[in-house]
């Protein structure tokens, strides 16, 4: 029996997304060239031939997001998170768990004593059998066939893991017991161990690879009507597969509802890609990147996808010389590339790329193992999937790592911000340009993140000393005699300095909470700082609301330093001795003339003017008259110059037109996408 795989509420309409074709591939790769053919059309058919098509749709039933896999810090790059879990994805949505199953061990079985003599101690022993059962003798296994078929690139290994059952177990050991074989695989079959110790399997005869345990008869059933499914589909279309093809069987557990989702791709080895048999909705499964319209846009990701599989799979797995080669050479230019650019899109500081360097060298020397089939695997698919995210090879690519790919308007903050930053004194703008520059286009490089939470934590560590020795200093300011007369009414200096008080324990307090939410920030993963700022930013103000908190610390500081000057100046000011007034009046403008020095040498010195606004707000006010217009006519030109001074137009052009500035900014998420799409 053969299920029919259906689209079950799939819409006729049309749709944006692409399509991969049943076994379709034209992609020359930067290893081999490759001389199979790719087809990517629009889903955008008729009703006909969607209800033809497998179910393409990317959410499975009880699939495990993951957070087990971003864990193993195997990446420093990160971008949008697709909608269903992948293994090791730098991008997935955490989960509190996984999902785990359980594998007993065998019963044990007791062997009485002999009928007559010997020892009266029975022997406990495993379970096992000299002779294999014959299919026969064994009672039939029922399989529920799936009319969905679930393409995939790479499996959920690392979001699976089965537990045992703590309990003793009473088995001893024969004598001279020199063998340990995993017992229980069945003949067509082979037991493999994984470098990092997980077991999987690989049937030699049919080319499968699966995590699967084929030692359960039902398990095994599964796969086989599985692959029977599949054959099925490759008759009926008339596909004819490569040569050098490896299909992957993966079986998803639905802990609630039962029953497996079935999880497939095929490998083929002769163009160092992936394959499927059925249409493919690879722009969802590759979304990290916004705007993929090419084939050669997403050669660099599927050839990371399969040296993923390598780096899963090593069994029968050899890395080919000229392999070597164009690996040490991506880690030669990504040396020096990092040694000479401050803004290289290169991930690893310099010491990790030149100790990769030497690990591809010790990996040369025993290159027959499957020890060095990973280590090689899992380097090509890390530099691969950062040229995909920074589109190698095509003349938009990304040079540097503050560059945006995309042709989207950077829009003028909003006013919030506006309004704020003068009364933080200016610190919203310098942290929002912070995370501007370490967060370009959704994706985040682990290593700019770590330096800048870095700073931050440092900064806030001072503001937390200043504030207390600021503390102190109102303290001991309020015990002057003169200050605090003891007849009950506040003088000025003394609510300056209470003000002062409350701000600077709102600096400490506010410094110890900032402090203590990013102690570990900067040692995330490139993963968990995505999901961080993916989580901070608004749909309408961005970043701003993040940036505005960093700068509190800074802010209130400020604040308490000037309400203590206040205060020290009310009360230099209110005595009658015109002798001491003169000379703190002196002081005062001398050192207010030096701050104000020093900070409009800081404007003029950093990225913008201090007389760029006022011009902005003049150009704004009093626009230059096109030659054209004053061409048409002198009546015309009066009348428009007449309504153009009118206080609403002024008022406008003064202010800007408000509007939502990152409503057209990259979606991160498919929420953010589907609200974007409706704008």
């Amino acid at each position: 029996m053969v299920a029919q795989l259906t689209v079950p509420g799939q819409s006729p309409g049309p749709s944006h997304h692409e399509t991969l074709q049943p076994f379709a591939y034209n992609l020359s790769n930067t290893s081999k060239s490759s001389g199979i053919s790719i087809g990517v059309q629009s889903t955008s058919t008729g009703r006909e031939h969607r209800s033809a098509r497998a179910d393409v749709s990317r959410h499975r039933p009880e699939a495990r997001p993951t957070s087990r896999a971003a864990a193993r810090g195997i990446s420093r790059v990160a971008s949008r998170a697709p909608s269903r879990a992948t293994s090791r994805s730098r991008s997935r949505a955490p989960s509190p768990s996984p999902l785990r199953s359980h594998i007993d061990l065998p019963n044990a079985t007791v062997i009485p004593p002999p009928p007559s003599g010997g020892s009266q101690n029975t022997l406990a022993l495993p379970e096992t059998s000299t002779i294999p059962p014959t299919p026969e003798s064994l009672p039939p296994v029922s399989v529920q066939y799936e009319e969905k078929l679930w393409t995939v690139l790479t499996i959920p290994r690392y979001d699976d893991c089965p537990t045992i059952t703590p309990e003793r177990a009473d088995w001893l050991l024969e004598p001279v017991t020199l063998s340990f074989p995993t017992e229980g695989v069945p003949p067509d079959w082979t037991a493999c161990t994984h470098p990092e110790g997980r077991l999987y399997f690989y049937h030699s005869g049919k080319r499968i690879f699966t995590d699967a345990d084929v030692r359960d008869r039902k398990i095994k059933a599964t796969l086989q009507a599985f692959e029977e499914v599949l054959e099925s589909k490759i008759r009926e279309q008339n596909l004819i597969l490569p040569t050098d093809y490896e299909l992957v069987l993966y079986l998803e557990e639905r802990k609630i509802s039962g029953g497996y989702n079935w999880l497939y791709y095929y490998v083929d080895h002769s163009t160092r890609s992936l394959f499927w048999v059925q249409e493919m909705d690879i722009i969802e499964e590759i979304s990290e990147i916004g705007g993929i319209k090419q084939l050669s846009e997403i050669r660099n990701e599927i050839e990371a996808k399969y040296w993923l599989h390598c780096e899963l799979y090593p069994y029968k797995h050899t890395i080919p010389e000229d392999v070597f080669a164009d690996l040490s050479g991506m880690l030669v230019f990504a040396s020096v590339d990092v040694v000479t650019s401050l803004t290289s899109t290169v991930t690893y500081r310099p010491d990790d790329v030149h100790r990769m360097v030497g690990l591809v060298k010790a990996a040369k020397a025993v290159a027959e193992t499957q020890y060095a089939t990973v280590v090689i695997a899992r380097l090509m698919h890390l530099f691969l999937h950062q040229r995909y995210l920074n589109l190698y090879g095509q003349t938009h690519a990304r040079l540097a790592r503050d560059q945006s790919v995309y042709n989207t308007q950077k829009h003028s903050k909003t006013p919030l911000i506006i309004l704020l930053a003068p009364l933080f004194w200016n610190a919203p703008h310098v942290h929002m340009r912070g995370l501007e520059k370490i967060w370009i286009d959704g994706i985040i490089v682990i290593q700019p993140w770590s330096s800048f939470i870095g700073k931050l934590q440092n900064e806030w560590q001072e503001f937390i000393l200043y504030s207390t020795v600021l503390l102190n200093a109102n303290v001991a300011f309020l015990a002057i005699p003169s200050v605090d007369t003891g007849t009950g009414q506040l003088t000025a200096a003394q609510i300056s300095s209470y003000l002062s008080i409350v701000t600077s324990v709102g600096s400490i307090l506010l410094g110890l909470l900032l402090i203590r939410q990013h102690r570990v920030k900067s040692r995330d993963t490139a993963d968990e700082a995505w999901r961080f700022l993916s989580s901070r930013k608004h749909q309408t103000l961005g970043l701003e609301t993040l940036a505005i908190i960093y700068s509190l610390p800074y802010a209130l500081l400020m604040w308490g330093m000037v309400t203590f000057l206040l205060a020290f100046s009310f009360e230099c000011f209110g005595t009658s001795d015109m002798v001491s007034v003169y000379a703190t009046s002196g002081a005062w403008v001398a050192v207010a003339l030096l701050v104000f020095w020093c900070v409009f040498t800081g404007w003029e010195s950093g990225e913008t003017s201090v007389w760029d606004r006022p011009k902005e707000w003049w150009a704004r006010l009093f626009p230059e008259q096109d030659e054209g217009t004053t061409a048409g006519g002198r009546g015309s030109l009066a009348a428009g110059s007449m309504s153009e001074k009118t206080p609403r137009r002024w008022l406008a052009r003064a202010l800007g037109r408000v509007g939502f500035p990152h409503s057209s900014d990259p979606p991160l998420t498919e929420m953010h996408e589907r609200a974007s799409s409706t704008v």
